[in-house]
């Protein structure tokens, strides 16, 4: 008979849980409660609190070092020095509030190192407690025990959110009870950080040397993974073959999202290895055995496929974040894929291990993302203001005339850049101007900094300019002059609005006991009555006639003397007139006109 655990067990596992992580709990509550507090303080005041931000983000890299190093301390046994080891992971994460900056100077660089950070801890838990340990089969029960307790954690989390939500819903809607909204997001935060936090740990496994002589294996998660998992990681792995097979017929490089589509294969392979690893030897798992020895043989070609999707965008715009960590993952799955093929012990600590360092290396140092992407970056500008003479002897001249077109979208991408990610620090030696004086806040509330990268491209005399100008050039807009002219309806019996686009169906425009089909495909207008085409208006021919009225601040914007903007047609029945307001469109690739909307306004009258 199902029996429910009593109060006083409860009380008494969450007492262990606590003294066994107690650090770890303090911090998972205080995040939760400081995240809880910030919801209920008013937006006005958010400002005088923000560093709580800064603090619910350095609780939650210390519940994972903490955790880390109570594990590793278990496992070793060391009781005396476990406190030391405790209040060192404090001093860290003390250590870490006070360099970073104020909350509002956040921007990509401190995102990116925190993430960093953050997967850096998270694979620190997964082997803190193997490390100098050499049995394989006990770090892999451990890791599987925390895979199926977060999986199970945050099920628990999930249903209970949902149910006491709509428990509160109730009594809100039944008793007219009239609940804070805040509460929801407080019921939230309680959950996932405090109930979550303390139900996971609660299942962490404490006998680690016991866990070396298990040899259970879930059959769920053999189900899961040989017969959904694997057959999906094939699938793509077909699709990838697939396509590096048509780009070499073709003699053609691949393209830059192929690298992530590599990426999220490799992952999905390696996750479904380590799943699959304390059965990919044993009888009646054909199909696992097969998939365990081939894999990383398999990955060799689509690893090459990667380098040479990520090598012809670094060889084109430089390295960036997103592209160096591309790189360093092409890397890290190369150094995987040889030692899994060569090893003879084939250590699976290596994989979680190696990712951990990784991580934390790539996060500072002149190896580090962004010192690498930074000097990329300003190589490519460099390289582009010698060609173009604006560096000169190392100094900035102002380009005369004002620089424009292909080089000056280069530049202002870089420009804009740096500016979003490293500032332009690197590039204050080409200037006799100080650039620290471009950073000022837009107003007294704003967060965000305004550092006039305008002023910088005028200091080079470059014209701001993105690389979409030129396919916004291929567009026109056509309209009135004056917007406020009314038709003239004199003589006329009906008059109706027409709006068209590509998102709408043709218009029928009814008047009296007729009606007309407005039929409009960018090439031409159809006018039909009784299913019989009336008349057939060329709308490349009329535009060009408009083209004479070119703005002068804007060559595809025209706007043309409402007089102009009237068409006249005229049937054996009907005397038609259009008064267009707006004609939206394009040209294609062979120059010709493309209407992609337009408005007007439509008089009748019958002959």
């Amino acid at each position: 008979m199902f029996k429910l655990p009593s109060l006083t067990n409860l009380l008494k596992e969450s007492g262990a849980t606590l003294k066994r992580f107690p650090l770890v709990i303090i911090a998972a509550v205080a995040a939760t409660f400081i995240a809880m507090y910030l919801i209920h303080t008013a937006y006005s005041d958010r400002k005088e609190v923000e560093y709580l931000w800064k603090v619910i983000m350095c609780c939650y890299l210390g519940l994972n070092l903490f955790l880390a190093a109570e594990l590793f301390s278990e496992s070793k046994e060391l009781i005396a020095k476990r406190l030391l080891l405790q209040l060192f992971a404090l001093g860290l994460i003390i250590c870490y509030y006070f360099i970073l900056p104020d909350f509002k100077d956040f921007g990509v660089r401190e995102i990116a190192r925190y993430i960093l950070y953050a997967l850096g801890l998270h694979l620190l838990v997964s082997f803190a407690p193997f490390i100098n340990t050499g049995n394989i089969n006990g770090f892999w029960q451990y890791n599987k025990t925390l895979f199926l307790r977060f999986l199970t954690s945050a099920l628990y989390c999930g249903v209970l959110f949902i149910g006491l939500a709509l428990a509160l819903l109730a009594i809100d809607n039944l008793f007219k009870v009239d609940l804070n909204d805040d509460l929801y997001a407080d019921l939230w935060w309680f959950l996932a950080g405090v109930f979550n936090t303390w139900f996971f740990l609660a299942g962490i496994p404490k006998q680690f040397p016991a866990l070396n002589t298990t040899i259970h294996y879930p059959k769920g998660l053999k189900i899961f993974t040989q017969f959904v998992l694997l057959p999906l990681v094939t699938i793509y792995l077909l699709i990838l073959y697939a396509y590096g097979a048509k780009i070499t017929i073709a003699m053609e490089l691949p393209k830059g999202w192929v690298s992530y589509l590599v990426i999220y294969f490799s992952i999905a392979g390696i996750l479904s290895l380590l799943l699959i690893w304390p059965i990919r030897e044993s009888e009646g798992n054909g199909w696992i055995k097969i998939f365990s020895r081939w894999f990383y043989t398999a990955l060799y070609p689509l690893i090459i496929l990667l380098a040479l999707a990520i090598y012809e965008r670094v060889s084109q715009y430089g390295i960036t974040e997103n592209r160096y960590f591309v790189l360093l993952i092409a890397a890290w799955l190369v150094g995987i894929a040889t030692y899994f093929l060569i090893s003879k012990t084939k250590n699976i600590k290596l994989i979680p291990i190696s990712l951990c360092f990784t991580a934390f290396l790539s996060s500072f140092g002149p190896w580090g993302v962004f010192s690498i992407s930074e000097k990329s970056q300003v190589g490519r500008l460099k390289k582009i203001l010698l060609e173009e003479k604006i560096l000169i002897n190392g100094k900035i001249k102002k380009a005369e005339p004002e620089l424009k077109g292909e080089p000056a979208e280069k530049i202002t991408a870089i420009i804009d850049y740096l500016d979003n990610v490293h500032g332009f620090y690197s590039i204050q030696p080409w200037f006799t101007q100080n650039l620290d004086s471009l950073y000022k806040m837009k107003d007294t509330t704003s967060y965000y900094r305004n550092p006039h990268k305008e002023t910088i491209l005028d200091l080079m005399g470059v014209h701001e300019s993105y690389a979409n100008d030129r396919y916004n050039e291929s567009y026109f807009y056509i309209s009135p002059k004056s917007s406020q002219t009314a038709f003239d309806i004199n003589g006329f019996d009906y008059y109706s609005d027409y709006e068209k686009d590509y998102s709408t169906d043709n218009e029928w425009v009814v008047f009296g006991k007729d009606s007309i089909l407005i039929k409009m495909n960018g090439k031409k207008l159809t006018l039909l009555q009784n299913n019989t085409e009336i008349k057939n208006i060329d709308l490349g021919s009329y535009v060009n006639s408009l083209k004479q009225y070119s703005n002068s601040g804007s060559s595809n914007n025209y706007y043309v003397p409402n007089n102009k903007l009237i068409l006249s047609i005229e049937t054996d029945s009907l005397h038609i007139k259009f008064h267009f307001t707006r004609i939206n469109g394009s040209f294609d690739d062979d120059k010709k006109i493309d209407v992609n909307s337009l408005d007007a306004g439509i008089v009748i009258k019958h002959k």
